[in-house]
């Protein structure tokens, strides 16, 4: 049986795509919502609302910490979910090595590493005049929440077990604690720590090719993640 058309099959060469590509792009735009970035003086205002003494909140106050510290992509410091996880992904005890006023954190897989083609080591540095500094907020989260060198390193304590700290949990007590300090928790997220990282060390005056190395980044992608005042833009 043969079927028969009407007309003949139409060809779209790639011009005639990109053409159309385009016009549904014109016609359809879109402006991507970005989260904002997390300051300094937010994790400040963040800071005297924490309790440092309950277990659950010095841990996600450790986890804001090296976040932003870090420049550290979510997927490195948190599974999805309680079961999703993963050793070899996600940051664990003994992957955090304490050497004096310094800290190791080693990361052996990200984005830019798939094939354990390199580990990625990025300090850490004590600060004790700073209600900020990362490794004192890691010392007392290990003091509460003691737990084994392969553990997550972010738990809560669960129904007499621990537990690892989840993206959902990250990112609902991210909005819990920027309503706390009296911002809109509909303009930040989880990645609002990686971009207030990568702006405050632009801010300090980091080389670029540093701030790149330190957030992992295979490119100067990073840029994109600067958010500048009015004031910095007038000054230009």
């Amino acid at each position: 049986m043969h079927l028969m058309l009407d007309k003949p099959f139409v060809h779209l060469d790639e011009f005639s795509v990109k053409l159309l590509l385009k016009g549904i792009t014109r016609e359809k735009q879109h402006l991507p919502q970005q989260a904002l970035a997390i300051t300094v003086d937010m994790l400040l205002d963040i800071n005297r609302v924490i309790n440092h003494d309950d277990p659950k909140q010095c841990t996600i106050w450790c986890l804001f910490l090296f976040a932003f510290f870090l420049m550290a992509r979510k997927s490195n410091l948190v599974p999805d979910s309680k079961m999703s996880f993963d050793i070899d992904k996600q940051l664990t005890r003994n992957k955090v090595i304490l050497e004096g006023n310094i800290a190791i954190v080693i990361f052996n897989w990200s984005k830019t590493i798939q094939m354990g083609n390199r580990i990625l080591k990025i300090p850490l540095i004590e600060n004790t005049s700073s209600a900020l500094c990362p490794l004192r907020a890691y010392r007392n989260m290990c003091k509460l929440i003691p737990a084994a060198g392969d553990s997550p390193a972010f738990l809560f304590p669960s129904k007499h077990k621990l537990v690892p700290v989840t993206y959902t949990d990250f990112q609902r007590y991210i909005k819990e604690f920027i309503s706390k300090i009296g911002r809109n928790p509909r303009l930040f997220s989880t990645h609002s720590f990686r971009r207030g990282g990568a702006t405050f060390a632009f801010e300090s005056k980091v080389p670029a090719e540093l701030i790149q190395v330190h957030g992992d980044w295979a490119s100067d992608a990073y840029k994109l993640y600067l958010q500048f005042s009015l004031s910095e833009k007038v000054s230009v």
